[in-house]
């Protein structure tokens, strides 16, 4: 049985990114910027992580970054720990207004334990940390602890004037 707490150690363990697909840049596709990263783990051999980073190419304030896990139970399989979202550019098909701005999702152990087979991190909290997928894409992979990254994006490694527009 996964407890909330397993869950904030599995994000917060230290990881390492060990592939990334495409190697530079991103691949387009369906109208999205995408690429995906194999991480591991110097702590537990049995832990497997991967990130995926989706962008809209015309709405780039719309993207999702997110940390998934390959649990050791089978009927479970592979959940989505934790994922980074841009404001989905609508008013809100929901009370708290999350579609509206950046947000974050997290799965509970509770969700995990619901007998779904794939259960959805519904919890979720609007946060102020970042407002572009730049800002958003460092604090994922700070907060998740993938400490080569600026290997991967180098970009990260200082922040550009207004983000790069002119």
């Amino acid at each position: 049985m996964i407890t909330d707490q397993d869950i904030q150690d599995l994000i917060r363990l230290p990881k390492i990114i060990v592939d990334k697909r495409p190697t530079v840049g991103y691949r387009e596709e369906n109208g999205q910027r995408r690429c995906d990263l194999d991480l591991r783990t110097d702590v537990s051999d049995a832990a497997t992580f991967k990130v995926f980073i989706r962008q809209n190419t015309r709405f780039i304030d719309n993207f999702s970054i997110g940390l998934r896990y390959k649990t050791r139970d089978k009927s479970l399989g592979t959940i989505t720990l934790v994922r980074y979202n841009g404001p989905h550019g609508e008013i809100s098909r929901h009370p708290d207004g999350h579609y509206a701005k950046p947000h974050i999702h997290r799965i509970t152990a509770a969700e995990i334990a619901s007998g779904s087979t794939h259960p959805q991190e519904r919890h979720r909290e609007i946060t102020d940390r970042y407002s572009t997928y730049e800002q958003a894409l460092i604090v994922f992979l700070n907060d998740i602890e993938a400490y080569d990254h600026t290997v991967y994006f180098p970009g990260l490694r200082q922040g550009r004037l207004f983000n790069g527009h002119r």
